[in-house]
């Protein structure tokens, strides 16, 4: 368990940088859809990029793997399940959109006890 003090401010960048990855590699999943031998792929979990965000230094691309598909591929060995993704999709705007808000919410609280509206 991680004990150390993490600041809303070093921590939703680096989500939301995140957040963008995922969507990028699930947008990339949807347009290889129909593209023989394609494989779907996935970007590594929070809790791996916060690990190598700091190890770096600094905000970079989440990595990305080939996905573990929970369904079968089709007969031209492309993995990717249309219905899969676009739940992917949904999630990862939705946790975008929640966090983005809970940044600005943060900032506007800052500039509300600093004196500014």
């Amino acid at each position: 368990m991680n004990t150390e003090p993490t600041s809303l401010f070093d921590l939703a960048p680096k989500r939301l940088q995140w957040l963008a990855s995922r969507q990028k590699a699930v947008s990339e999943n949807i347009a290889n859809s129909d593209v023989a031998s394609y494989r779907a792929k996935e970007v590594e979990s929070f809790a791996s990029y916060l690990h190598n965000a700091k190890a770096s230094g600094s905000l970079q691309e989440a990595k990305t793997q080939e996905a573990k598909v929970s369904w079968s591929e089709d007969l031209t060995g492309n993995n990717v399940v249309l219905e899969e993704q676009l739940m992917e999709a949904s999630s990862a705007a939705g946790q975008f959109r929640i966090a983005a808000g809970l940044y600005r919410k943060a900032y506007e609280m800052i500039g509300a006890v600093a004196g500014r509206r």
